[in-house]
């Protein structure tokens, strides 16, 4: 039985369900997603920290580093570390305890949880970032901008194009992937049959964002690397993992980009054998690379 099957008794337990006006949601598609799904408590409060890294390693086939990785660096910067006070233990409980019991009754076990909200904090060590491919700059936000958001699917509608001999760099000997053109509206390309995007349209499309933001609001070095990484993690897990297809020209197909970056829910399919997720793991080295190679569009990369 498959998880996305709503015939499936497994499906019930993880259905989409719209967040309520008081829920905490982060700027985060994925994360909001594992809440809308049940994965992670649907409120997207006092989330444990075990619970999160299990949730994102789980549905998003990350390696157990790289959900590790991504976890500790949410939960450092955005986290809530406390320590319960101890209390004493009744009477009744205090026939024959073991040594362990006693000791545990009078430890202050610490916790660490984490409020999706939080990660909407803005900082220079905090996540929130502006130049966001879908959300507004210089403002807290838990929900995709509207126009962002219609911008970013717009350019997933076009024709498709061979990225290494595309009439867009003519004489040229590099691919798209090497040349950091801020044009990204009319330069867009797809190595694919299908609406989409590819990994250089997001990196284009970031630059672009990043390149209009003013002297004073540059993303600082954490930011710039937060940035990247993020889009190129969203094109490793949510491309298409058809069988025999180049990875190196993988798309996100435009259905995909509508429920996971505007819905916040995880992409039709997602559980069915060849659907949405990844196939093989997805670990530091793949996430590491893709980052790379968005960053080759920033300007004076």
């Amino acid at each position: 039985m498959l998880f996305s099957s709503p015939s499936s008794p497994l499906y019930a337990p993880f259905a989409f369900i719209p967040p309520n006006p008081r829920a905490s949601r982060s700027p985060c598609p994925a994360l909001n997603a594992l809440a809308n799904h049940g994965y992670i408590p649907r409120s997207g409060t006092r989330i444990p920290f075990w619970t999160l890294l299990s949730a994102v390693q789980h549905v998003y086939n990350l390696s157990f580093p790289l959900a590790l990785l991504l976890t500790t660096f949410g939960y450092l910067t955005s986290g809530t570390l406390s320590f319960p006070t101890p209390h004493a233990p009744h009477k009744e409980e205090q026939v024959n305890p073991s040594l362990m019991t006693a000791i545990t009754d009078f430890l202050p076990w610490p916790t660490w949880t984490l409020n999706l909200t939080s990660l909407c904090a803005q900082g220079p060590f905090k996540i929130a970032h502006d130049a966001s491919l879908v959300h507004p700059d210089y403002t807290a936000s838990t929900a995709p901008n509207p126009v962002l958001l219609a911008q970013f699917l717009s350019l997933a509608h076009h024709e498709p194009s061979n990225p290494i001999s595309s009439p867009l760099y003519p004489g040229s000997s590099l691919s798209p992937l090497q040349l950091p053109t801020m044009n990204f509206i009319i330069t867009t390309t797809v190595a694919a049959a299908e609406d989409g995007l590819t990994l250089a349209d997001l990196g284009r499309l970031h630059a672009a964002r990043a390149a209009a933001l003013p002297p004073a609001h540059a993303l600082n070095r954490l930011h710039e690397q937060v940035a990247l990484g993020e889009c190129g993690l969203a094109w490793c897990v949510m491309r298409s993992h058809h069988k025999g297809e180049d990875a190196e020209r993988g798309v996100i197909p435009l259905a995909a980009l509508e429920q996971w970056f505007g819905e916040e829910r995880l992409p039709e399919g997602w559980w069915d054998v060849g659907g949405g997720r990844p196939v093989k793991p997805v670990g530091l080295r793949e996430a590491g690379a893709r980052a790379k190679e968005v960053g080759l569009f920033m300007v004076g990369s």
